[in-house]
């Protein structure tokens, strides 16, 4: 039965044939290598429809980041996902991903203001069922004795053999039993409702790494409530934030002085840092292709804040009364939601009508580049947003030239192209790569030299790296000589190694913070964690030995 949280072909394709995405989760709580473990809890922004979660431009980036980070060894990734109404296998790969699914919504917006403790407070129990075909709760991969069954009503457990009792979830799943060294979000709106909930309910208070793809800055947006102010107070918290351009963090900054003081929007420009998302190195094209055509490509989608309109009707509908020996392919164009503009109607421009447009589709993505390869050139429009161009740099590692519009963002992008400063200043370089082959494929050329060096994944996971090691480290350890060290070291060292859980439990005040003591244990010589899901504290010797 096909799954609806996955496509199995565009996974495929997204990430190549060797890879096994359908075995059994190799994640094991059973003996494990040691190490100095970092635990990261990722929280998403999910703009896609949750039913196709392989799709996300979200979830294809956090699988990217730990596909590349897959050599460091001392990870583990508990990643949140929205629930889907069939198993989601994307991860399934990685023997050091737990992935999480939760009710989430599915209108975009909605997202922003979001947070469900009782689907958090739920989510890490794993059950199984036993010979009898009753549901054994697991807390965290320790089995109870106790069979359960389980009510969809919040809060309410039926114990075989005994009452009916009603309480909340916390009585089975216990974060505190859980470590977390990292709180990686892509959505800044939710930072404080994670943190209050981690901190305050619970004893963590992780130092926080965030990626923000977009704002609700007035420039793009057209809803009535947006969520800038939060997204703002949201990165205040963080040691480090991620956004796609510098030209990205100057309008954030801008927009944020209509409702903050300098001392805040200081803040948060010493917080805020420009990533610019890679390409996957196997997707750069080694050489040119040796086979072109005279087509322009707009692959961007085809609305207002990308300049569509203009486009149309101040290049490409000139041009082609100037000349008729090219066409335009337009891939994300939807005619069924285009309203009609200018002389021509949307049916007179297409190809097959005796127009210049070819809205050809491409599902896959090794067909995608390839016809991206034998284009002559392509568009880069204004923007409002500033933002990164996924469009322009499919472009570039396929090996065509694109000619951008002058400004930071696309600077930043590819410093080798041309850029135009006006629609007719545009058509003249549209006709240049048109006309002139050589001049065309020199522009390529530079243009994939500066892929390759600049924009692979393996470049920029070295920084990702760093940062979540800086971020991780950001936290002051709990004085190794204090009481509450000593008594931790004396258990471990006690017990030769105990699990989370173990360590806490009867031991451990409601009120104290454990982050800091569990950044003084991963810094201490003679204690490790087990990569495995339930964080286990391991006494060795000098030698390595436990």
């Amino acid at each position: 039965m096909k799954q609806k949280g996955v496509d199995r072909d565009m996974l495929r394709l997204m990430f190549g044939d060797d890879v096994n995405l359908f075995k059994e989760n190799q994640n094991s709580n059973g003996t494990s290598a040691l190490s100095k473990m970092k635990r990261i809890l990722v929280w998403p922004n999910i703009t896609f429809d949750i039913e196709q979660l392989e799709r996300d431009s979200y979830v294809q980036t956090i699988y990217k980041m730990i596909k590349g980070l897959s050599d460091k060894k001392d990870l583990w990734w508990e990643l949140v996902m929205p629930l889907t109404s069939e198993p989601f296998t994307m991860f399934d790969e990685f023997n050091n991903v737990d992935v999480v699914q939760i009710k989430w919504p599915q209108q975009i917006q909605t997202t922003r203001g979001h947070f469900d403790k009782f689907s958090l407070n739920s989510a890490f129990v794993k059950k199984d069922v036993d010979s009898e075909g009753k549901q054994v709760a697991k807390h965290s991969g320790i089995a109870y004795q106790i069979k359960r069954e389980r009510n969809t009503t919040i809060g309410k457990t039926l114990d075989s053999g005994f009452d009916m009792h009603w309480k909340y979830w916390e009585d089975e799943v216990n974060w505190n039993f859980k470590d977390i060294d990292l709180i990686f979000t892509h959505l800044p709106e939710t930072t404080w409702n994670l943190v209050n909930y981690l901190a305050n309910e619970w004893h963590h208070v992780p130092p926080i790494l965030g990626y923000s793809h977009w704002f609700d800055v007035p420039e793009v947006c057209n809803w009535q409530y947006p969520a800038f102010i939060r997204e703002c107070e949201g990165i205040s918290l963080m040691e480090k934030c991620y956004v796609n351009t510098e030209s990205q963090k100057q309008l954030v900054l801008k927009n944020a002085e209509e409702h903050f003081s300098k001392k805040f929007i200081d803040k948060l420009d010493k917080i805020i840092e420009p990533y610019h998302l890679p390409v996957s190195d196997k997707d750069v094209r080694d050489s040119l292709h040796d086979k072109l055509f005279k087509t322009i490509v707009f692959n961007h989608r085809t609305k207002t804040y990308k300049d569509f309109k203009n486009f149309i009707l101040k290049v490409c509908d000139p041009l082609w009364k100037k000349r008729q020996d090219f066409k335009v392919w337009i891939p994300l164009l939807d005619l069924a939601q285009m309203k009609e503009i200018g002389d021509m109607s949307w049916e007179d421009r297409l190809e097959d009508n005796g127009g210049y447009i070819d809205p050809t589709k491409h599902s896959n993505k090794k067909r995608y580049h390839n016809y991206l390869s034998q284009c002559a050139v392509g568009y880069s429009p204004k923007q409002k947003y500033n933002g990164w161009s996924v469009a322009t740099t499919d472009g570039m590692m396929s090996g065509c030239p694109f000619i951008m519009f002058d400004a930071d963002y696309y600077h930043e992008l590819n410093p080798t192209a041309d850029y135009f400063t006006n629609y007719d200043h545009a058509m003249d370089l549209l006709e240049k790569y048109l006309d002139d082959t050589d001049y065309r494929n020199h522009k390529a050329e530079e243009s994939l030299e500066y892929t390759r060096d600049n924009l692979k994944w393996s470049v920029a996971i070295k920084r990702l790296s760093k940062d979540i090691d800086e971020v991780i480290n950001s936290v002051k350890p709990a004085p190794k000589d204090g009481e509450g060290m000593k008594k931790l070291l004396k258990d471990i060292k006690e017990n030769g190694e105990m699990t989370k859980r173990e360590l806490i439990t009867q031991r451990w005040g409601s009120g104290i913070k454990f982050t800091p003591y569990r950044r003084a244990l991963m810094e201490h010589d003679n204690v490790m964690d087990r990569h495995q899901r339930i964080p286990a504290y391991v006494w060795v010797d000098n030698k390595g030995e436990k």
